[in-house]
This record gives C-alpha cells, sequence and structure tokens, in this order.
C-alpha cells in the first residue's frame, strides 16, 4: 500500500472512530442527566435515592466503549504521524538527490563557460550561442574574455565548435512530496475498520 494510500485510509478510519466516541460520549450524558432527574424527583417526595442497576450498566458499559474507542484513535494518530515522518524522509532524500543533480549541472555548466571565456580571450571565435551562454553565466567574466581578445587580435585564431552541441532539454525535476506519497508505506490497513463502520450505529 502507498504512503498516500494509507494516510488517506487512516484519516477515514479517524474520522469514523471520533465520531462513534462522540456518539458514546452524548449517550453517556444523556444516561446521566437521566440519573440526576430520577436523583431530583426522589428528593421532591422525600425518599432515598439509589441508583439502579440499569443506570450503572449503562454507564459502565458507555465508559467501556468511549475508553476503547479513545484507545483506537490514539493507536491510528500515532500510525499517521509515523506515516508522515516517513513521507517528509522521502521527500527530503528527493530534495538532497535533485540538489546534487543541480549542483553537478551547474559545475558542468561553469566549467564549459570558462573554457569558452579562455578561448575568447585567446582571440578564438566561438559560436554565437556559446558567447550568449557566457554572458548569461557571468557578463564580467565576459567582458574580461573580450578585452583580452582585442589585445590578442593579432595572433593566431582556432574556430570552435560549440561546447553545447545541440541544445537538450532542462530536466525536469519530479515532485518530491508526489514521489513520497507514492512510496511504499511501512504500515497495513487499519485495524478492525469493517468492526468499526458495522458498529457505527451500536448502542443508538
Amino acid at each position: 500500500m502507498k504512503i498516500g494510500e494509507a494516510q488517506k485510509a487512516y484519516r477515514q478510519q479517524l474520522s469514523l472512530l471520533r465520531g462513534q466516541r462522540s456518539n458514546y460520549v452524548k449517550q453517556r450524558e444523556e444516561n446521566r442527566r437521566k440519573m440526576e432527574k430520577a436523583q431530583e424527583k426522589s428528593e421532591l417526595l422525600g425518599v432515598t435515592f439509589e441508583l439502579s442497576e440499569e443506570y450503572l450498566a449503562r454507564e459502565k458499559e458507555l465508559q467501556g466503549q468511549i475508553d476503547a474507542l479513545s484507545g483506537q484513535i490514539k493507536k491510528n494518530e500515532k500510525v499517521l504521524a509515523d506515516l508522515t515522518d516517513q513521507e517528509m524522509g522521502i521527500a527530503n532524500s528527493v530534495v538532497a538527490k535533485q540538489q546534487g543533480e543541480a549542483m553537478k549541472e551547474y559545475g558542468e555548466e561553469m566549467a564549459k563557460c570558462l573554457e569558452i571565456a579562455r578561448r575568447i580571450s585567446r582571440g578564438d571565435r566561438v559560436p554565437a550561442q556559446d558567447e550568449k551562454k557566457l554572458m548569461e553565466f557571468n557578463m564580467d567574466i565576459y567582458k574580461m574574455a573580450k578585452n583580452m581578445a582585442a589585445i590578442n587580435m593579432n595572433q593566431k585564431h582556432e574556430d570552435w565548435d560549440s561546447l553545447w552541441g545541440d541544445e537538450e532539454e532542462k530536466k525536469e525535476y519530479e515532485d518530491p512530496l508526489e514521489v513520497a506519497e507514492n512510496a511504499e508505506a511501512n504500515v497495513e490497513m487499519p485495524e478492525d475498520m469493517e468492526a468499526a463502520v458495522s458498529t457505527e450505529g451500536f448502542a443508538q
């Protein structure tokens, strides 16, 4: 299962579990209100109020459901946090790799531009696209090379082919978060997902 799919599944289950817990909390509060009304009625009648087995059993049952759901919610929240850490770790490694590739490309580009500057400074003839590349890379270096070319204009000159050849398309990098979302997750589907769905309306 992919990380993005796992996150979606766990978020859906968390939403379901939180809804169930909220339902049980409401039922517990209603049970407590009934107990309070029964106590008030007893006081009005001047009799001793004793909690009935029905109220106590209902309170225990509802609290047990709330506690069980709270445990499941806490567990799923931890899994989601772990998935987020896993996703960020993969995304960061992709970014680091892309930055390394970009630095390598920059180094290669710089080496070519410095070679062009050397050729121009000797008075050699380089293709217009190479001059343009040097200007875009560093205008000061380009001007210095042209000034040196003027000094060396009476020397023997060479004609050079472009160092770039046919212009290659710039490499497009993948979206790191998209890569991370599509990586394999180190978790299974949420436990008891079907059971959670089937008990959604329990004790209404």
